[in-house]
């Protein structure tokens, strides 16, 4: 039989590890859409656009490609 004490202690290494996964996609995500900011602005100020608009665009295609490249999370 197994005691309490190693039940709790297994679900305690199997949330730490859930939750690092989900820190590991979010921060990728966030970091994407960071990359996607920047290339956004860029592309703007050199071909003359709305320094807005393509940094709001830039943000959503970096933050969407990286979402869908990261490893999906096991469930």
């Amino acid at each position: 039989m197994t005691d309490a004490k190693e039940i709790l202690e297994k679900v305690k290494t199997l949330k730490a590890k859930s939750d690092s996964q989900a820190l590991k996609r979010t921060k990728g995500t966030v970091t994407g859409g960071m990359i996607g900011l920047a290339g956004g602005l860029l592309i703007g100020y050199t071909r003359g656009y709305n320094l807005v608009s393509s940094a709001f665009v830039g943000t959503l295609l970096g933050g969407v490609i990286s979402q869908l490249l990261l490893p999906k999370m096991e469930e």
